[in-house]
């Protein structure tokens, strides 16, 4: 029996959000939201942003981003440091611990795709990649319109 596009990628995201939830707390990220994850993976990545590239880039207003970040820091996986060039405006580093949840959050992605595609040939990864890529042009695009 063949389902339809919604109820596949509904069935994805929802077993996805669960096993992610399982996986992290078998982790030492049971103590951080999806959100925090995320944004601590961002820093990694971007390399020590400013609180407004990070809000930015996630999308969120900068007071949501401010309490995030305090959480983090209070919970020990950020610190922050002024700018050399203006001292209004401060850069998120990751700590020991915060590189640690960044390395894990990327390993449960990991974990998932493996499941996600062990089924598959090679050739219908690379068919999927292809397909999932011009999705995220299309979101990409959407959310450019409803700024």
């Amino acid at each position: 029996m063949k389902r339809d596009l919604e109820q596949i990628l509904q069935t994805i995201l929802h077993s996805s959000e669960i096993l992610e939830e399982e996986m992290k707390q078998e982790s030492n990220l049971k103590n951080l939201t999806s959100r925090q994850l995320y944004c601590v993976e961002l820093i990694k990545e971007m390399r020590n942003p400013s609180l407004t590239e990070l809000a930015e880039k996630m999308n969120i207003a900068k007071a949501s981003i401010s309490v995030m970040i305090e959480r983090l820091e209070k919970n020990n996986y950020i610190y922050k440091v002024a700018s050399d060039n203006d001292r209004r405006t401060s850069h998120v580093h990751l700590t020991e611990e915060g590189n640690k949840a960044a390395s894990l959050h990327a390993e449960l992605h990991k974990r998932i795709s493996e499941l996600m595609t062990e089924e598959m040939t090679e050739s219908e990864k690379e068919i999927l990649i292809v397909l999932l890529n011009k999705s995220l042009l299309s979101l990409n695009k959407f959310r450019k319109k409803i700024k």
